[in-house]
């Protein structure tokens, strides 16, 4: 959905809400289950267009340890700033920054893809299906959340022997 912000933009004070029902389209990092739920407000400040936001999104997401496909509810706060009419020229805002990723272009707001970079941002960078998730064995590939793997249990490599010996002493301390 595409917003026009236009008389927001060019009367200092105004201001508009407008609710958010986004479908996203899946990326390589997530997939939304159902829409994204919330509520824009943009407010003309007399120099910038500030932007509220929140919303409420439910993702798949694909374990780092397992590789299991989990979902997570993201809860999202924004607030970003844009230029008006009226904005100094050496004011850095967003859409001046960044024009190629600003979700508002010549006063025109596109809801979706606010929803998208919103939700982007808070998608954890390592997810992990539960805190005590086991992972899978780096030999066999067992998920180890399903039960013990066959493999057997790894021995101690003999070049770090010396090693394992200065920890047993207490790290070397007070040589010289």
């Amino acid at each position: 959905m595409k917003i026009d912000l236009s008389d927001i933009a060019g009367t200092p004070g105004a201001r508009g809400r407008y609710s958010v029902l986004e479908d996203l389209a899946p990326t390589k990092d997530f997939s939304c289950i159902g829409p994204v739920r919330g509520e824009i407000t943009v407010e003309n400040v007399g120099s910038l267009l500030i932007t509220r936001g929140r919303m409420q999104a439910a993702v798949r997401l694909r374990c780092v340890r397992c590789l299991c496909e989990f979902e997570r509810p993201i809860a999202v706060e924004f607030e970003e700033e844009y230029a008006t009419a009226h904005t100094a020229p050496d004011v850095a805002t967003m859409d001046r920054d960044e024009p190629e990723t600003a979700a508002i272009s010549g006063f025109t707001m596109d809801v979706g893809e606010v929803a998208r970079q919103q939700v982007a941002l808070n998608v954890p960078m390592a997810s992990v299906c539960r805190p005590d998730c086991r992972g899978i064995c780096p030999r066999c590939g067992q998920n180890l959340n399903e039960g013990p793997c066959a493999c057997a249990p790894e021995t101690a490599d003999d070049r770090w022997g010396k090693l394992q010996d200065l920890l047993a002493d207490g790290g070397g301390e007070g040589r010289e």
